[in-house]
């Protein structure tokens, strides 16, 4: 099956390629030698419009009749994140929206079935009510779109979520399935929750950085996107363009809302980003049933000092409030760089001062790629423990073909429309979101783990510690490992319970 498709949706499917290869590959910087040079791989096409045909991919399923099931899923839904990025009550207009309401009324003519999304109360409270499902025996839901982070690792020790890897007509060797997420919560073969394309979210809460085009012309600062292609993107020049534009404009002496920052940034879940920026991440869970801790070396802690003094000395930094917006408007052009998940550019489409979007830098230009985090509210897909194996068979087939919809349709559309603006359309910031994807870190710490824990160490003792973070790290260490003895001790009953092989 053929379908025409306009330039500007070119490179961004080009760049879903990219990512879902690494998807895929479960790259680490162990088994990466070098960035890919993705200019390479973006489309070159004259500004006018043009058609091309490319071609979809099957999902390879059988178009069954499920006899009108109704297949029911709870939703979590806060302030912040809520069922939307899976389901569409109606059509409103919104692309994004529309598309997925066509696509829940496509597969339901398909396989004959009812899709319906509760929407739970607060960030936890879908997965409360999924336990107590399951505890109760009442069925009430045949799946679920979580936040396994806020559970705090209760998710695995309460024991009521089904293994993912038993469920059958899910494929993981296709490119919609997220392989290194779901290979990174897997412990002797249980998987507690999946992620892949039929999540929006995956993609929204990846951590990025964007810059004011027009500051960085008017103070002629060397040309960033260059300096990512060429592998030149470190902390050093991040730095020091920071320090260049950073000013007191009222000069009243003290730095506040009314004067010129080189960095805008949430001093918690974006600046803790920065510990992944240099490819390392919390916690490390063994075959062996042990976990290693990171961020308890010398490349951690000079990046600790580097960050205190961008943070906290230099007046270089001007802090976001938690889950707040940015107090200085981006439109007053004074932010050189301001740190966001992607899907904040959505409320940036009217700005009237031009952006690029950019990842967070490399340690040094030997880093191999540049990392990033995606947030735990990109969440995750778990069926409940007690669900029949019917329903658990129609659970893993719509869920494919949901995946392969938003892989061919939605995601593509996404990732096109989320870099427009008033101004105009940025290819080379689609670009430079192919380099962020490919180093996109997920962390079983950070999920399973509070925000009092050791993941959190930048927030909590970056400050205090004047940037000699290394004791504050080794006081708590024992305290971390001790933690996960019960999610560890629950991974291997999960594991050892007789599945079914699929």
């Amino acid at each position: 099956m053929t379908f025409k498709l306009s330039t500007k949706m070119i490179s961004a499917l080009l760049l879903l390629a990219l990512m879902l290869s690494m998807f895929s590959c479960g790259e680490t910087d162990e088994s990466v030698n070098e960035q890919t040079n993705v200019s390479e791989n973006i489309d070159e096409t004259p500004s006018e419009p043009a058609e091309t045909e490319a071609e979809k991919l099957s999902d390879n399923l059988e178009s069954r009749d499920l006899n009108g099931w109704e297949m029911r899923v709870i939703a979590h839904h806060d302030h912040l994140s809520n069922e939307s990025t899976i389901y569409s009550a109606e059509m409103d207009g919104e692309i994004i929206n529309d598309l997925i309401f066509q696509r829940d009324r496509s597969l339901e003519d398909r396989f004959n079935f009812k899709y319906t999304v509760i929407a739970a109360n607060g960030w936890n409270d879908n997965y409360i009510k999924l336990k107590n499902s399951v505890m109760s025996g009442s069925r009430d839901y045949d799946m679920a779109f979580l936040l396994p982070f806020s559970t705090s690792g209760s998710c695995v020790k309460d024991q009521v979520l089904y293994n993912m890897n038993a469920v059958p007509n899910i494929d993981f060797s296709r490119p919609w399935w997220h392989t290194n997420v779901n290979e990174l919560f897997t412990y002797k073969n249980y998987l507690p929750f999946v992620s892949s394309d039929y999540l929006l979210s995956s993609y929204q809460y990846s951590n990025i950085l964007i810059f004011n085009k027009v500051m960085a012309e008017n103070y002629g600062l060397d040309d960033i996107y260059s300096a990512v292609r060429n592998g030149t993107w470190t902390l050093e020049p991040f730095g020091r363009m920071c320090e260049a534009v950073t000013e007191d404009i009222n000069g009243d002496g003290k730095f506040d809302v009314n004067d010129q920052y080189g960095l805008a940034t949430n001093y918690g879940y974006h600046a803790i980003t920065w510990g992944y920026a240099i490819g390392d991440q919390s916690v490390t869970l063994n075959d062996d049933g042990t976990v290693t801790l990171g961020y308890n070396n010398e490349r951690f802690f000079t990046l600790c000092e580097w960050l205190y003094n961008l943070l906290y000395a230099s007046n270089q930094a001007f802090e976001i409030g938690w889950d707040l917006e940015c107090e200085i408007r981006w439109n007053e052009n004074r932010l050189l760089f301001q740190a966001m998940w992607l899907n904040d550019l959505e409320k940036y489409r009217e700005v009237t001062i031009d952006y690029g979007v950019i990842p967070y830098p490399k340690f040094n230009e030997e880093q191999p790629l540049y990392h990033t985090y995606t947030d735990a509210r990109s969440g995750g897909v778990a069926i409940p423990m007690d669900a029949s194996p019917e329903v658990i068979d129609m659970d893993g087939l719509i869920l494919e073909a949901m995946s392969c919809y938003n892989y061919n349709e939605i995601i593509p559309e996404y990732i096109s429309s989320v870099t427009e603006t008033k101004l105009s359309r940025d290819e080379e910031s689609i670009e430079m979101m192919g380099y962020i994807a490919r180093g996109r870190i997920w962390d079983i710490g950070y999920t399973m783990t509070a925000t009092d824990s050791y993941t959190w160490a930048i927030q909590h003792w970056l400050k205090p510690s004047g940037g000699q973070i290394a004791s504050y790290l080794e006081k708590n260490e024992s305290r971390m490992i001790k933690s996960f003895d019960k999610i560890i001790e629950a991974y291997e009953e999960l594991a050892a319970m007789d599945w079914p092989a699929v």
